[in-house]
Order: C-alpha cells, then sequence, then structure tokens
C-alpha cells in the first residue's frame, strides 16, 4: 500500500498521477452518495478515502476492521485521503466518530504501507519509505 494525505484541495491527487504514472481510468473515487459503499478494488488508486470513513462512521460500521479483514484487497493500491484530524474538535458527536475512525484508519494504512507522503500546498514530503 501507499498512503497519500493532507489537507482538502493540496495537489494529492496531482501528485499521484505525475509520481505514479496513474490515469484517470486507474482510480476509483469516493463519491458524495451516501448510500453506495461499494468499493472498486480493480483501480489502483482509492482516492477520497476520508468519505469512505464519513460514509460507514454514520452507519455505524468499523471500516478498520473491514480493512484488516479484507487488507488483501488493500495491499497493492495507492490511497489518498484529506487530513480531517487537524483544527477544532467537532461539536456533533457524528464528525467526532468519523474524525476518530478516519484517523485509526490512516494510523493502520501507514504502518502496513511501503510508502507514505503527506503533500502540503501540492509540495510532497515523504514521510516513510522503504
Amino acid at each position: 500500500m501507499i498512503l497519500v494525505f493532507g489537507g482538502a484541495y493540496n495537489g494529492k491527487l496531482d501528485f499521484v498521477k505525475e509520481k505514479f504514472n496513474i490515469s484517470n481510468d486507474d482510480i476509483f473515487n469516493v463519491n458524495d452518495d451516501l448510500k453506495d459503499l461499494n468499493i472498486d478494488y480493480s483501480k489502483k488508486v482509492i482516492n477520497k478515502f476520508h468519505k469512505l470513513t464519513y460514509k460507514f462512521s454514520l452507519e455505524n460500521k468499523n471500516l478498520l476492521q473491514f480493512i484488516i479483514e479484507n487488507k488483501e484487497l488493500f495491499k497493492d493500491k495507492i490511497i489518498i485521503s484529506d487530513d480531517i484530524s487537524e483544527g477544532i474538535v467537532p461539536l456533533k458527536k457524528e464528525d467526532r466518530t468519523w474524525r476518530e475512525s478516519n484517523g485509526k484508519c490512516l494510523q493502520y494504512i501507514s504502518k502496513n504501507s511501503s510508502e507514505v507522503f503527506r503533500v502540503f500546498c501540492g509540495i510532497p514530503m515523504v514521510i516513510k519509505s522503504e
């Protein structure tokens, strides 16, 4: 796995496309349709992973457990996520649960990734490289 995270609109997807020679056909974008939790595992990239954690949180489903149980499906993926861990702690319980779930998932993914990048203002920083 490879994890790329950073703030919203900081150039994460552009970085992944350029660095790993990824085309739009290789990208699965988690959409805003809260009814659909299906991931297209035939794609190399899972973009907007934070939206997936949000969907799972809303349905009281444990995404971390799902990832652990299905780690073979994720092992060759590039996962792109917004960093939602900073700033003011959300007032709504659902948003706090989402933030916690996203953090736990990204911790697991980063520990099991061969590479981790943080992208800030379009500049990638290597956090982990094997």
